[in-house]
């Protein structure tokens, strides 16, 4: 009887009289590329195999030591499923994401742009359009993207009717700028906690990265606010608003490399 982790009867096993496997501390069972998690176990707790384990009667893992070749098939079966999905994933996203990140490039520039005419609001409305196309591709892979679209429609509705109202009612214009804000941020959200959703499955640390950019994104906004609110101070609230202003740019800098990182990097999994 070849030696064995879980006191299964190696020579007797249809595996290795198929010839498929080397034995089990050959095969399955070895250290460096194994899939057996009863030989796993032993290794964790230090025992050479389970005879020696205090909890080897009721132990579950020993108790399917006979169907573990089924399981470790279900699982490698399982996980190659997997591996299929995280490349068709990865296909649609490396292609709609690398659009998102030159689209970016043109949103900036109208962001810039509405400061000074019409013309850069117009370009954003156009540039917002396409974006929402661009993300509503990508809602079947994660729905926050879907929500983020909503978001962005709101926003071109809410930006389009506050020009109307620019010249005659200056309190609704007001009012529609805010909403316009708000809709923009949860948008922003949306977007930023999509970006982390797809990434949890390839890149952990990236997927936080996103998060906290997030949060920088509001503590800039929340500067900038604070500093119009305190421009009564003057030096005080010109020097928030100029850090804020930095900030944010410096934000839409991070985003910027971020998602080119993103569109490479699901391009290369595929």
């Amino acid at each position: 009887m070849a030696e064995t982790f879980c006191g299964k009867d190696c020579d007797l096993c249809q595996e290795k009289l198929s010839e498929e496997c080397r034995g089990c501390k050959e095969g399955p069972g070895r250290r460096f590329g194994g899939n057996c998690p009863i030989a796993d176990c032993c290794r964790e707790k230090y025992h050479a195999n389970c005879d020696t384990c205090q909890e080897a009667v009721s132990c579950t893992k020993r108790q399917q030591k006979d169907q573990m070749q089924q399981i470790r098939i279900a699982e490698a079966a399982a996980k190659e499923e997997k591996e299929v999905q995280k490349r068709e994933k990865a296909k649609v996203l490396g292609k709609w994401l690398w659009l998102l990140f030159w689209l970016l490039i043109p949103n900036i520039i109208a962001g810039i742009m509405s400061n000074e005419s019409y013309i850069g609001t117009v370009l954003g409305i156009v540039v917002e359009i396409i974006y929402c196309i661009v993300l509503f591709m990508l809602r079947h892979v994660e729905k926050k993207y879907g929500h983020a679209v909503i978001c962005t429609i709101a926003g071109v509705v809410l930006t389009v009717v506050s020009l109307l109202l620019a010249d005659g009612a200056l309190y609704f214009a007001v009012l529609f700028m805010f909403a316009t804000v708000a809709v923009s941020l949860a948008g922003s959200y949306f977007l930023y906690y999509g970006h982390a959703a797809v990434l949890e499955d390839f890149d952990v640390e990236f997927s936080e990265k996103w998060k906290k950019l997030w949060k920088w994104q509001i503590i800039c906004l929340c500067g900038a606010v604070a500093g119009v609110c305190l421009l009564f101070l003057w030096i005080l609230g010109v020097l928030l608003v100029l850090a804020s202003a930095i900030g944010i740019a410096v934000v839409s800098i991070v985003q910027l490399v971020y998602l080119y990182r993103m569109a490479v990097l699901f391009r290369e999994y595929t």
